[in-house]
């Protein structure tokens, strides 16, 4: 009766063993790497969507013939003609937190004081703008910080802002008038301006937060361009995403597409990639 093994059989029963912890241990780091992919993907899915809903719902309240692409260095222009531009920027509409009655967007060109620039515009009380301005803005806006922009049809005008002054019920005085100012019986009133932008965009502006990776996708707001002020030195800043490698946005058939592309390494040097896109109309 035999009673124990040959050295031969405890070697080949070592090898054996080993060849299966290799091919064991490979399958578990598949699977831990396959798992730390899906929860990366899942995480670059839902901060991304949550980016571009933000950006869509202050879109979403904007003044049409505002929003333009720009560059730091090279200006801006209208979004449909926008080449190569890596910042957007656009007005935000006042009226998107405004009760009924507050004011109307209307001139009653008849009533209206030319000489003075004070226009009759009915249903309107700047008191009630005011408090709904101050509960949004805080309690240092004024009147003057908000613009107003004469538009004809589908919102479309010249873009020119003035700046107003607080006056009687159902009226509007302008405070820097133009001598040749075209007044239209349809107007908005905006009170902030807003840019997207990578970090690595606007690297240069005084008003980022120190310590940001160049792929911080920002939100810049609470500028008043019509008052001489820019994003890139007036504007509050907060962060909309980290880890965004480009984001895009162009107009195709009257809409405004965003697009966003996000990535983010996992053990072993891995990236893992989204790219999502919105429709903002």
């Amino acid at each position: 009766m035999r009673r124990g093994y040959t050295l031969i059989e405890i070697i080949i029963t070592v090898a054996i063993t080993g060849i299966l912890s290799v091919g064991m241990f490979k399958a578990f780091e598949a699977i831990t790497l396959r798992s730390e992919k899906a929860k990366i993907l899942a995480t670059l899915s839902i901060d991304s969507q949550s980016a571009l809903d933000q950006i869509s719902i202050l879109l979403y309240n904007r003044l049409p013939t505002s929003v333009e692409g720009c560059t730091l260095s090279g200006g801006c222009v209208p979004l449909d003609q926008s080449t190569d531009k890596t910042i957007l920027t656009w007005y935000g509409l006042a009226s998107e937190s405004y009760k009924a009655g507050d004011y109307s967007a209307f001139v009653d060109m008849n009533r209206s004081d030319y000489a003075t620039k004070t226009l009759y515009t009915p249903n309107t009380d700047l008191s009630a703008v005011l408090v709904t301005e101050q509960n949004k803005w805080g309690n240092l806006f004024t009147i003057g910080d908000m613009g107003l922009i004469f538009s004809s049809s589908f919102d479309q005008g010249d873009n020119y802002t003035y700046t107003i002054a607080n006056n009687a019920l159902n009226t509007i005085t302008i405070t820097n008038p133009q001598s040749d100012m075209n007044i239209s019986e349809k107007y908005n009133l905006v009170d902030s301006a807003y840019a997207v932008a990578r970090k690595a965009e606007v690297a240069s502006c005084a008003n980022i937060p120190s310590g940001l990776d160049d792929n911080a996708l920002l939100l810049f707001y609470d500028y008043r361009p019509w008052k001489g002020e820019n994003y890139c030195a007036n504007a509050k800043v907060s962060i909309l995403a980290i880890q965004v490698n480009a984001f895009r946005a162009q107009t195709i058939n009257g809409t405004i597409r965003l697009s966003l592309d996000m990535n983010r390494t996992v053990r072993g040097g891995n990236p893992v990639r989204l790219s999502k896109q919105k429709v903002v109309f």
